[in-house]
């Protein structure tokens, strides 16, 4: 059986750029092909709509659409749009309740759309020569006058407005924007401010006109630690605006509905496929219906994939795509279970050369490097050098989530086995708990990727038990004392064992009789309070000088490592 016996795929290769949703086919495709979960049917009725429609006063803002690249923005913005043109596309929509709340905005908006490239003008110039040049495509006469001679921009959308309304009277004017944060990153801190000031007052002229605006942003722009300085602007910004956010849950369901989407049959297949290794993981038997809706995707996938800060144009679904292309013609294997998990992502990376000049990736990548070369040529159990590698690759990935690639932060072997579903053939004839013998052989392999290399560049955390690159790790000084102590020999241990004994005890460099360990030493007796004389010892009673004079006792320290044998002549000191 193949993989693309077991799923209708869908690709989802070119990225969606809002400004072709302006072409009536392409509007209708974008509506079509638009899965919309659950979590996002309730914003688009509960929020998205209301803020939009101009029926029923109320206090009306701007909105932003947040997520990661890759996670359908641009596309949930042409949606929106094509909707807000067109009523009769909203009959296309995939669910019917969004259908029916969208008859509040369909075709009641003339649309503009813009996209905002590499420029150095400000943001009141970049909307406003758009709006200028679209208002005269639909035959509305107005211009804007210019930043310097106006004290705020309120008024000049109202005038903009009145002279749309001659031409459409029943209309409203949406204004639809992509690629804004990227845009205000460049800014320099005053235009910053006054770009700020200028999208605070388009959110307040939606209240009280049919002026509607939405934008595309990467992340919450209102907790951006690159805005920290102009808390106050992003403030009164945040005031006027409502936030569309696109969750991994949302990314998971359009995975399982459009990429990968199933009918009753195939799941049923796939669940019976899954269920024989399900006893292998902590919680597959709980999360069986996502398995089974994502598959062959790990749902752990996505989650790890939105946490690569590092990493900038993160399109996961593109990237889903084509390792899916690269599966469909390929028998699933019966040995294992056949399942794409986020170790996969990191050949991407590595091929990705742009991802090179970026120097927390580099740092990771030539680490990386180093350890599967090791492993490649030195890994002393071949059997496991598969997982070994899979390892190696789940940890760069999971490197570049953590925000600080310095920081001491990784997996525990236990959530590499589930959330990699790694596997051995044979574990299965162990005969103790699966989980318990796969873990164990998890953290053998781990153990044996830290012997390899000794040391360099892996480290564990003994408190939490996380295994996680170190790339500061040039050298490990536990290993390198564990391989030095391999090759010492019991005689050698003795004599270092005595050396730290003598610190210990605080000996003298010199002792009592020449070319012994023997020392003078005195010892309080409590019950008299008066002190008894004796000597001290390194070795066995029968090594022992005949030290002058004759005292009250001796003190033995035998060697631990190479013990010689000896009688204990049980004599009275």
């Amino acid at each position: 059986m193949k993989y693309g016996d077991l799923i209708q795929f869908e690709p989802i290769e070119s990225v969606v750029q809002l400004r072709e949703a302006d072409e009536a086919a392409a509007a209708r495709q974008f509506v079509q092909t638009y899965v919309i979960s659950q979590e996002m049917a309730e914003r688009l009725i509960n929020l998205v709509i209301p803020q939009l429609q101009f029926d029923q006063p109320t206090d009306n803002k701007g909105l932003l659409v947040v997520g990661n690249y890759g996670t359908g923005k641009s596309h949930l913005m042409s949606v929106i749009s094509a909707v807000a043109e067109n009523g009769e596309l909203s009959s296309h929509l995939n669910d019917s309740h969004v259908a029916s709340a969208a008859g509040k905005i369909g075709g009641r908006f003339k649309v503009v759309r813009t996209e905002i490239g590499a420029t150095t003008m400000s943001l009141r110039d970049i909307l406003v020569a758009e709006l200028e040049g679209h208002l005269a495509a639909l035959g509305v006469t107005y211009t804007f006058p210019s930043a310097a001679q106006v004290s705020n921009n309120k008024r000049a959308f109202e005038e903009m407005m009145s002279a749309f309304h001659q031409e459409y009277p029943d209309h409203g004017l949406l204004l639809v924007v992509d690629e804004l944060l990227d845009y205000l990153r460049t800014r320099k801190d005053q235009e910053l401010i006054l770009d700020l000031n200028f999208l605070r007052e388009i959110g307040e002229v939606c209240k009280d006109l049919r002026f509607r605006f939405i934008a595309g942003v990467q992340e919450a722009i209102f907790d951006s630690p690159r805005f920290s300085f102009v808390a106050d602007s992003i403030r009164r910004v945040k005031d006027r605006f409502e936030q569309i956010l696109i969750a991994r849950k949302d990314v998971k369901f359009v995975v399982s509905e459009r990429l990968l989407k199933k009918t009753g049959e195939q799941q049923a297949k796939i669940r019976a496929y899954l269920t024989p290794f399900s006893k292998f993981y902590g919680r597959m038997n709980e999360r069986m219906d996502e398995f089974v809706r994502l598959f062959p995707v790990h749902p752990d996938y996505i989650d790890t994939f939105e946490r690569v800060t590092a990493a900038e144009k993160r399109e996961v679904l593109k990237t889903l795509s084509l390792s899916m292309k690269r599966l469909l013609n390929q028998d699933i294997p019966d040995d294992r279970p056949g399942l794409i998990a986020y170790d996969s992502y990191w050949l991407n990376l590595c091929e990705n050369s742009s991802f090179r000049a970026v120097p927390d990736i580099k740092a990771v990548i030539d680490c990386s490097q180093v350890l599967e070369a090791r492993i490649q040529q030195a890994f002393t159990r071949p059997a496991y050098k598969p997982m070994a590698l899979r390892l190696v690759h789940a940890l760069s990935v999971h490197r570049l989530t953590t925000g600080d690639i310095h920081a001491p932060l990784g997996a525990t072997a236990e959530e590499l086995r589930d959330s990699l579903c790694l596997y051995q053939p044979g574990i299965e004839d162990l005969g103790g708990d699966p989980a318990d013998d796969l873990l164990s052989q998890v953290e053998t392999v781990l153990r044996e990727i830290h012997k390899t290399v000794s040391g360099q560049f892996i480290s564990s955390n003994p408190d939490n038990r996380q295994y996680y690159l170190d790339l500061k790790k040039t050298d490990d000084f536990d290993a390198l004392i564990e391989k030095r102590a391999e090759s010492l020999d019991a005689s050698q241990l003795d004599r270092y064992y005595y050396e730290a004994l003598k610190r210990v005890m605080e000996c003298t460099d010199q002792t009592y009789v020449t070319g012994y360990k023997i020392w003078q030493h005195e010892l309080e007796w409590l019950e008299r309070k008066a002190a008894r004389q004796g000597y001290l010892f390194f070795g066995a009673p029968n090594e022992r000088s005949t030290a002058v004079p004759p005292r009250d006792f001796y003190l033995y320290f035998i060697q631990p490592f190479d013990a010689p044998r000896f009688t204990d002549e049980k004599k009275p000191d």
